[in-house]
């Protein structure tokens, strides 16, 4: 082997420091992502926590401080992902914005312990760089959620399946790693039972690379989840009903309406608006056709299409199911994305000896471009939505020609392109960070375009800071009855006995009449007559009193004086005062 004897120059500041030449310049290199990835997650702990997560802490905390426990409330989610959420915010102390930030320092602990994970399992199966850069896309993806997504029972089941992932392939004895990935599957499926579709997703990605262990870890994920839902009845009967009527609670469910045209439209429209908010996800194709145009056998190649089919069905299918378009609901897709994009890039990479040129390129343009459109006024982004639209769809186009069209290094070529990679890590980079950015919304649909993290924000100060005023007035251990929604309990923080922190199956009847059957409805209407309440508060926008059902007023009027002198509205509420008891 030739050894390079020339001197290092008397100028080279490593040279006269006695350290390696370059030594300097690969710290920098190194220093700058971890730079850039504290001050990504340092904003991402000012942008706190959406309004869902709230919604469930705010029931959680206010029916605990009346001595509830989290596995006694109804707050939408089932009881995984109550104590999953209960622990999280027991690791935290002081004002909510403090708790928040702890809790998203935490969890991105917990994304990073994950990739690290999934890429020791990937590095059994994989080649070269190519575990790595799978698992640091994946890991950025999942530190950089959009804002909708983050801790939603979605999020929290991609969160642990990319870990069930690490789990089975990771370890050398196949009975502890397929136990492990069952148990995590388990939970990921527990999460919301919906979710079941996104521990089906793991196993296709471990069947990929180990159909054995996939098939190994299916059957301890089906006797892990089946013990993990008799556990959770056991712990609380009323889980099994829970379950039963939540989907009542939702009248748009496809099992109600049927699927056709309007649902076809809802269902595009929303794979549309996650293109936008998070383009890697918008760029899977041409991923698809670089692993292809790679592929070293024909099963190789037919097995990248048909994967990718089988994803696209199984995340579309469980949106349907749910009939809600609640982007959130696709939460595995930027995460797949993300990895699917970074596998595709390193292997052309390293069997050609540089990225691929024109997909790298019109990645870095929507890395730049989307968070431009994002940063106009609402009205303007309204008004443009189609040109939007269609121009990523021909950037992706675009993208696609040149990954099938791309040109080929012969074997052998000295030229590797050594700048490629960086290239390529910080064209990635741009579109992973969309969802941090201050302008990016919720969504880019009317109903959640304008709702940025700065608005996010500064709507929860505003809110905080006005209950701040009302909890004083009615005293901060003071019981009452919310008739509101969640986060409203968890800005005014007063402890309520009710199992329904957050009143839904009576404020469901104010558009869906058949609720007023259900058993929890009637359960849920026996906390008016909770005499150690004091006051009702009530959120006229969330709780319209005039259109409940007439058995809701009927109760509120009996126990609640919300005309008389007493009785008061402040912060956007109104608060009715309990009435005094007819004297014997």
């Amino acid at each position: 082997m030739a050894v390079d004897t020339a001197p290092l120059s008397p100028h080279d500041p490593d040279a006269a420091q006695g350290r390696p030449a370059g030594l300097v310049t690969r710290s920098v290199r190194s220093l700058v992502p971890a730079a850039a990835g504290v001050c990504v997650i340092a904003y991402l702990c000012w942008g706190g926590l959406n309004h869902d997560v709230r919604y469930s802490l705010g029931g959680i905390r206010t029916a605990h401080r009346a001595g509830l426990a989290a596995s006694e409330i109804f707050v939408h989610r089932p009881l995984a992902y109550r104590w999953s959420i209960a622990g999280l915010d027991a690791l935290t102390v002081g004002p909510s914005a403090v708790r928040e930030t702890v809790m998203r320092l935490v969890v991105a602990a917990l994304s990073l312990g994950a990739a690290w994970w999934l890429r020791a399992g990937l590095r059994r199966v994989l080649p070269g760089r190519e575990p790595g850069a799978v698992a640091a896309a994946v890991g950025a993806a999942l530190v950089c959620a959009p804002a909708w997504d983050f801790l939603q029972p979605e999020w929290v089941a991609v969160l642990v399946s990319t870990a069930a992932v690490g789990a089975a392939l990771a370890g050398r004895r196949t009975v502890l790693a397929v136990s492990l990935c069952g148990l995590l599957l388990a939970l990921a499926v527990l999460m919301k039972y919906t979710t079941a579709s996104t521990a089906l997703l793991a196993l296709v990605v471990v069947a990929v690379l180990d159909r054995r262990r996939a098939v190994l870890s299916a059957a301890a994920a089906v006797v892990a989840s089946s013990a993990g839902f008799a556990l959770a009845v056991r712990v609380e009967p009323r889980e099994r009903r829970w379950l039963h009527e939540f989907s009542a609670l939702n009248p748009h469910s496809v099992f109600r309406t049927g699927f056709g045209v309007p649902q076809a439209h809802e269902l595009l429209r929303s794979l549309a608006n996650e293109a936008l908010l998070v383009p890697v996800v918008a760029l899977a194709p041409v991923g698809l056709a670089l692993l292809m145009r790679d592929a070293a056998t024909r099963r190789d190649r037919w097995v990248c299409p048909a994967t990718a089919v089988l994803v696209l069905v199984v995340v579309a299918g469980t949106v349907v199911v749910q009939g809600q378009w609640f982007l959130y609901h696709l939460a595995p897709l930027p995460v797949l994305g993300a990895g699917l994009w970074a596998l595709a890039v390193t292997r052309h990479l390293g069997r050609h000896g540089r990225a691929p040129t024109g997909p790298v390129a019109v990645t870095a343009l929507l890395g730049v471009a989307v968070p431009v459109v994002a940063g106009q006024p609402l009205s303007w982004r309204t008004a443009h939505a189609p040109a939007v639209c269609a121009v990523l769809a021909i950037a992706v186009l675009l993208a696609l020609a040149a990954a099938l069209t791309t040109g080929r290094r012969p074997a052998g070529d000295p030229r590797p392109g050594r700048r490629s990679p960086m290239v390529a890590g910080v064209a990635l980079a741009l579109v992973t960070v969309i969802p941090a950015w201050p302008t990016t919304p919720y969504s880019f649909d009317v109903r959640h375009s304008g709702y940025t993290a700065q608005e996010r924000v500064r709507t929860a100060k505003d809110l905080a800071h006005r209950l701040d005023g009302l909890r004083t007035r009615l005293g901060p251990d003071t019981p009452v009855v919310y008739l509101a929604f969640g986060d409203t309990a968890y800005f005014l923080g007063n402890p309520t006995r009710c199992r329904y922190p957050s009143p839904a199956f009576l404020q469901r009847t104010s558009y869906h009449a058949e609720v007023a059957d259900l058993t929890s409805f009637g359960e849920n209407l026996r906390c008016l007559d909770d005499p150690a309440a004091r006051y009702l508060v009530v959120d006229p926008g969330w709780f319209p009193l005039e259109r409940v059902a007439p058995a809701v007023r009927e109760a509120v009027g009996a126990a609640y004086d919300c005309t008389g002198p007493a009785a008061f509205s402040a912060a956007g509420l109104d608060i009715c005062v309990r009435r005094r008891p007819a004297a014997p």
